[in-house]
């Protein structure tokens, strides 16, 4: 087993209106996203982790829209996102609904749930994404996650999804084997988002089980991430030391990383304020 990677752990106060207002329009003089996303994502560092902390504000999860005191892996990195593309903390927080929801209809059953199925295709077509795996290896291997409403609706902890509008049917998404993303680490761009593809499991369904940001700092690239193992908190941690982690869990093993490239989606965001 490697030894535990260096981690940034520090205590993060919930993160005010001003601050982040203060924030998104500093970043906003970065023409790059990349650059723009190393920032704000370094704002969240320390933040507590909460299993769904968002919401529709009533209904089967009433909890806010937009949040600033805790965050779960994906709610990160679509806050993160949504600060990217945005010039004020309002545009955010428009732009935070457009990249959880299907439409702009908010209810639980439009919202993106499976990753492959609804998160990366929606988002990919709405721009603020794109495919970056095939990019990087073009043999790169596929997993299936395959989606019948009778099998997944009995599995436990997917009973809270039976009045989502889940597809049916078979979602693929592109993946580098974990060997294989550690020789290529320097290869990954910054800006991306980096998903994290498990072994086949009937008992867990989904393939795509966390995500997190990589980002380049002074110390090299890094993975920023809302951790739900001991530390409970927005950490970074070196690539490689986090790719070597990765490749220690036995339960349900990690096959490999898929990565998506994060794009400069300002002109989705000027479409979505017009609405």
């Amino acid at each position: 087993m490697s030894a535990l990677p260096i981690l940034l752990l520090l205590a993060a106060a919930p993160l005010g209106e001003l601050e982040l207002q203060s924030a998104i329009k500093q970043a906003q003089r970065s023409p790059a996203v990349e650059d723009r996303i190393e920032q704000l994502s370094r704002l969240f560092l320390g933040m507590p982790y909460a299993q769904y902390p968002l919401g529709e504000e009533s209904g089967v999860e009433p909890q806010p829209r937009w949040r600033s005191d805790m965050v779960d892996c994906q709610t990160y990195v679509e806050t993160v996102l949504a600060m990217a593309n945005a010039t004020t903390l309002a545009e955010a927080k428009a732009l935070l609904d457009d990249i959880r929801y299907s439409s702009p209809q908010i209810s639980f059953s439009t919202r993106n749930h499976f990753t492959e199925a609804q998160w990366l295709p929606s988002n990919e077509a709405k721009g603020y994404l794109r495919e970056e795996t095939s990019g990087i290896d073009p043999a790169a291997p596929t997993a299936r996650l395959v989606l019948r409403r009778e099998q997944w609706s009995r599995v436990k902890g997917l009973e809270r999804l039976a009045t989502a509008d889940i597809p049916e049917g078979s979602f693929s998404i592109r993946y580098l084997p974990l060997a294989e993303a550690r020789e290529r680490a320097a290869q990954l761009a910054p800006g991306s988002v980096m998903l994290i593809v498990r072994a086949q499991d009937p008992q867990r369904v989904v393939r795509v089980s966390h995500m997190a940001l990589v980002v380049r700092t002074a110390a090299g690239l890094v993975v920023r991430h809302a951790s739900f193992g001991r530390e409970k908190k927005v950490i970074e941690e070196p690539i490689a030391a986090f790719l070597d982690r990765l490749g220690t869990y036995r339960e349900w093993p990690v096959v490999g990383v898929a990565l998506a490239r994060a794009l400069d989606a300002r002109g989705r965001a000027e479409e979505v304020l017009r609405r």
